[in-house]
């Protein structure tokens, strides 16, 4: 080997001893420079600490924070009443005042004076109803008697004849296939006054009656009466004259009245029953349906 491959490899041990050492020397001075400001930042820590702690504790055991102050909500004002109706609520009073103290002492001056003002307000009320029927007039939608039945005699008369006329269709259409039970005694007036009416109903409108006796005997119009035999009963006849609205082919029976009838009311009541659907009717059978 030689000389200066020996020098060459020293000079690199060397080298190498000399970074460990200065290695070994800087690492436990940057150690303790570490661990020293540690424990600076600890003691700068813990008296902040120390400091915050009796900062907060000065306001003692008892101390207490009052709450934030909410935001003062803005009143909502209250709606302003219509003076029409402040007034009106007004007069309603007085007058039960009026009419209580002239009740409880009915004094010639109390009763005046209730007397007096009732009279203000009728007028008040039939002004209204002056303004009332005029916009009537003015507004024919607003017109009953131009929508249901009138209200004046000439129209009265007008709308009864098309509603008989009307009704008179639609029971001579029913007789095709509905009749009519007659339930009468002989001794009573009434049947004997209501059985010419039916009689003439019958011929005018082509529906079948069938006239039943309670006491076995006849009337004029009804010489071919049938004893009764048990229908009175079923149909709990307690009146008479009695007239009942019959349908064959479904086998159910619905009254029409009792009592002295008119052709009139005939006519208008057993209209308006084949124009209702049946609610209760009875059952040729017997058994309500």
């Amino acid at each position: 080997m030689s000389h200066l491959h020996v020098r060459t490899t020293a000079r690199r041990i060397t080298g190498a001893l000399v970074l460990a050492v200065a290695a070994a020397v800087t690492i436990p001075h940057a150690a303790q420079a570490a661990e020293a400001e540690t424990q600076s930042v600890e003691t700068v820590n813990g008296a902040d600490a120390t400091v915050t702690y009796w900062l907060e504790h000065r306001e003692g055991w008892f101390w207490y924070r009052d709450p934030t102050p909410a935001k003062p909500r803005t009143p909502i004002a209250p709606a302003q009443r219509p003076k029409d109706l402040t007034d009106f609520e007004a007069m309603q009073q007085r007058l039960e005042v009026l009419k209580r103290v002239a009740v409880m002492n009915p004094t010639d001056a109390n009763l005046l004076a209730y007397m007096r003002y009732q009279r203000l307000v009728m007028d008040k009320s039939q002004v209204f109803a002056d303004r009332w029927q005029r916009l009537v007039w003015r507004e024919p939608e607003l017109d009953y008697g131009l929508t249901g039945r009138p209200t004046n005699a000439m129209a009265i008369n007008v709308f009864d004849d098309h509603q008989r006329d009307r009704d008179a269709v639609t029971v001579r259409n029913l007789a095709a296939t509905h009749g009519l039970i007659f339930v009468f005694r002989s001794d009573c007036p009434f049947c004997h006054r209501f059985a010419p009416i039916l009689k003439r109903f019958e011929q005018d409108f082509g529906m079948t009656v069938l006239a039943v006796s309670l006491d076995g005997g006849i009337l004029p119009e009804y010489r071919d009466a049938r004893a009764d035999n048990g229908i009175a009963a079923r149909l709990n006849t307690t009146t008479v004259p009695a007239l009942y609205l019959t349908a064959p082919s479904r086998r159910e029976i619905r009254p029409v009245g009792f009592g002295l009838m008119s052709g009139s009311d005939l006519l208008e009541r057993i209209a308006a029953l084949a124009r209702d659907k049946p609610e209760a009717s009875v059952s040729l059978t017997g058994a309500p349906q």
